[in-house]
């Protein structure tokens, strides 16, 4: 496995590791960011504390330790907005967000091109929502008027 730099992976522990840690994912994204070094030597950093390096790795270590699965290269992604995500096809999309997802940051493929596709789900998913929606409030609409009624013909062991 060869790493570049600017290099984006996803990091799970393998089941020795696992048992030999004290909660591993605690303070730990399990994302890695491929950075160099002043000698030139590339080394993995989890994303969990930001701009500090609190979790370094080199790539052999990490190997041992489990497993890597690459996600993108931030050279070929440009930073978008949560609003973006509707608009480009999902393998044009990597959340990198940070902090157990607290630290929300989305990115798409750089000259990635809207999806008709992906926009038209968003829509009928959209639609769908809003039609359940009125739905449930034609049936609370109608339960309102039945205690109404109910009150006004004397019953006051009603909920409101």
């Amino acid at each position: 496995m060869e790493l570049k730099l600017n290099d984006v992976y996803k990091f799970t522990y393998n089941e020795k590791w696992l048992k030999k840690l004290f909660e591993p994912y605690w303070c730990f994204d399990g994302q890695l960011i491929v950075k160099e070094n002043s000698e030139g030597k590339l080394y993995l950093v989890d994303t969990y504390w930001g701009s500090t390096e609190n979790r370094r790795f080199i790539l052999e270590d990490v190997l041992e330790q489990g497993k890597l699965v690459y996600i993108c290269n931030l050279n070929d992604v440009d930073e978008c907005r949560i609003s973006d995500l509707d608009y480009y096809a999902d393998e044009d999309l990597f959340d990198l967000s940070t902090q157990h997802r607290c630290h929300q940051k989305y990115y798409k493929r750089k000259n990635a091109e809207k999806s008709p596709k992906k926009m038209e789900k968003v829509l009928l998913r959209k639609i769908e929502s809003t039609e359940h929606d009125i739905s449930w409030k034609a049936n609370e609409l109608q339960r309102l008027n039945e205690k109404l009624a109910s009150l006004r013909s004397g019953d006051i062991n009603i909920f409101i």
